[in-house]
C-alpha cells in the first residue's frame, strides 16, 4: 500500500549554519529496512517517501536548529529582500575558525502540484551567493533557473510564451539589472510573475505556506477558524473529551464592540483599525499584558465582533460551567492550540513542522495524539517534530524511518541519522533501547557521586 502524494518535504540539507559544520542532511525517504505501517508510505513521482518523522536528541544536540533552518529558508523566500530579515552575522558554524570565511548553505527538497522541486541557496550573510530552482526526479533534474550573483540564467523549457528562446534572453538580462545581491529569484518571479512562471509560482507557494511551529509561537486566528470552519470545530469537539482535560465542549463567544468605549485601549484600538481596514479577515488581539488569551476582532455584516473561544465543563450536579481559556491550564490550552494541525494533518493537505511537540503536555496526552494521527489511513497531512519523550518510540506508533536522531561530534557540530542505520527487529523495544544509549541522541553525564552529589 502506498498513497499518491498531495504535498510533501522530501529532505533538506544546512552546511557551515548554526551547529552545521559540513553539509548535514534531513529526509522522508523510506528505508527497505522497515516494512510495517505501510500507509504511512507516500508515492511521490516515483519515489515513496514517510507522513511521519520524530527527531530526538539531547539539549543542546541541535535538532531545533534543523527547525530553525527551515524556518529561517522560509522567511528568506516570504520576503522581498534579505535585509528585510536582520539576519545575523553569526550564523555560521562559530567552532570551525574558518567558517566566518564560508558561505552557508541551504537546500530542500519537495512535492507540490504533482512535481519535485528542489531548491538551493547559497549565501554570506545578507548576500545571496548562488541560487537554483529544479524540476527533481526521473532520469535527471530539470532546471528552472540557476544563478550566480547577480547573474540570472533560465532555463526552464515550459514557460508558455511563443519566442521561448527570445524570452527567456530578453528575461534573463532584465533579471541580472533588477536582481539586488539581497533578493532571491524565486521570491522575485514568485510574487510578481507568477503568470509568467507558474512552474515557479508552485514552488514559491509551497515553501511559503509550510507550518512551521517553534516555541512561542501560537495560533493567532485559532478562535476565528473555530467559528467559521463547522468541520473544524466538530473534530475538536470530538477530540477533547477524549483527551479527559475536563472540558466537554468549546463555543464561541461573540461580543460586538462599540468603537466610543475603546479610545482608552491603545492595543484594541489598532486591532479594531486592522479589521476595518480589511473587513472579513481576523485580527489577534490580547486582552491584557497578564492573558495568554488571544481573541479574534473580525468586521462582519458592518459589525466589528469580538470573538472568543469558552470552555465547558460539567459540574458534579450535571450543569454546564463555562471557563475562559485564560483559565485552563498550560497544558490544556497547548492542547486547544494543537487542534488546527491535528485537523489539517488528518483532514488537509498540510505539512507542520513542531518544535518540542510535547511541551506542557502529559506523555499520555502527546502519546494518544501522535497515536491516532499515526493510526489514521486516510490522514493527508504530513508531521515532523522534535521531541524528547521517550514514550513515543514505539514500534506501534512510528516506522524505524520514521525516527530520527541529533548528536554531536567531537568537533561540536550536529550529525543526523534515522533509526533504520540500525538493524532494528520489529518486535525491539526501541525505547529501552534509546535510554539506555543504544542509538545515541541522549546526553552524556559525568558520574554525580564523583561530583560529590
Amino acid at each position: 500500500m502506498c498513497f499518491n502524494a498531495l504535498d510533501m518535504l522530501l529532505r533538506f540539507a544546512a552546511e557551515n549554519i548554526m551547529s552545521f559544520k559540513d553539509s548535514i542532511e534531513f529526509n522522508t525517504f523510506t528505508s527497505s529496512r522497515s516494512q510495517h505501517h505501510e500507509w504511512h508510505k507516500i508515492n511521490c513521482y516515483g519515489v515513496e517517501a514517510l507522513r511521519m518523522s520524530a527527531i530526538y536528541g539531547a539539549n543542546g544536540a541541535g535538532k531545533s536548529n534543523l527547525l530553525k533552518c527551515i524556518d529561517l529558508l522560509k522567511d528568506m523566500v516570504s520576503s522581498d529582500k534579505l535585509s528585510d530579515l536582520n539576519l545575523k552575522d553569526d550564523l555560521y558554524f562559530k567552532f570551525d575558525p574558518d567558517g566566518k570565511l564560508k558561505p552557508s548553505e541551504l537546500a530542500i527538497e519537495f512535492f507540490t502540484n504533482n512535481q519535485p522541486f528542489y531548491y538551493h541557496i547559497v549565501f554570506n550573510r545578507k548576500e545571496v551567493i548562488e541560487e537554483e530552482l529544479f524540476l527533481s526526479g526521473g532520469k535527471e533534474d530539470i532546471p528552472i533557473y540557476r544563478r550566480k550573483n547577480n547573474d540570472v540564467n533560465l532555463t526552464v523549457e515550459n514557460i508558455p510564451k511563443e519566442d521561448k528562446n527570445t524570452f527567456i534572453k530578453v528575461f534573463s538580462d532584465a533579471m541580472s539589472r533588477i536582481i539586488r545581491p539581497d533578493m532571491l529569484v524565486l521570491s522575485f518571479l514568485g510574487n510578481y510573475y507568477s503568470e509568467e512562471f507558474p512552474v515557479v509560482k508552485d514552488a514559491y507557494e509551497w515553501i511559503r505556506k509550510l507550518q512551521i511551529v517553534l516555541p512561542g509561537k501560537r495560533f493567532g486566528f485559532l478562535v476565528h477558524t473555530f467559528d467559521v470552519n463547522q468541520n473544524f470545530a466538530d473534530l475538536t469537539n470530538e477530540i477533547l473529551p477524549e483527551l479527559k482535560t475536563g472540558i466537554t465542549r468549546l463555543y464561541i463567544k461573540k461580543e460586538v464592540i462599540d468603537e466610543k468605549d475603546i479610545d482608552g485601549n491603545p492595543g484594541l484600538r489598532m486591532a479594531v483599525d486592522a479589521s476595518k481596514d480589511q473587513p472579513g479577515i481576523p485580527q489577534m488581539y490580547q486582552k491584557s499584558a497578564l492573558s495568554n488569551e488571544i481573541c479574534n476582532i473580525v468586521v462582519e455584516n458592518d459589525t466589528i465582533v469580538l470573538k472568543s473561544l469558552v470552555a465547558l465543563h460539567i459540574d458534579k450536579n450535571g450543569n454546564e460551567v463555562p471557563m475562559d481559556l485564560e483559565d485552563e491550564s498550560d497544558g490544556t490550552r497547548r492542547l486547544i492550540e494543537y487542534m488546527p494541525l491535528i485537523y489539517s494533518v488528518l483532514r488537509e493537505d498540510a505539512v507542520y513542522i513542531v518544535d518540542e511537540i510535547e511541551r506542557s503536555i502529559h506523555p499520555i496526552l502527546i502519546k494518544s495524539i501522535i497515536s491516532k494521527i499515526s493510526e489514521s489511513q486516510e490522514a493527508k497531512g504530513q508531521l515532523i517534530f522534535t521531541t524528547h519523550e521517550s514514550c513515543l518510540l514505539d514500534q506501534s506508533i512510528f516506522r524505524p524511518d520514521e525516527i530520527w536522531f541529533a548528536q554531536k561530534d567531537v568537533d561540536q557540530s550536529t550529525q543526523l541519522y534515522p533509526l533504520s542505520d540500525y538493524n532494528v527487529h520489529k518486535t525491539a523495544n526501541i525505547e529501552n533501547g534509546y535510554l539506555n544509549g543504544r542509538y545515541g541522541g541522549i546526553p552524556f553525564l559525568s558520574n554525580l557521586s564523583d561530583l560529590k552529589w
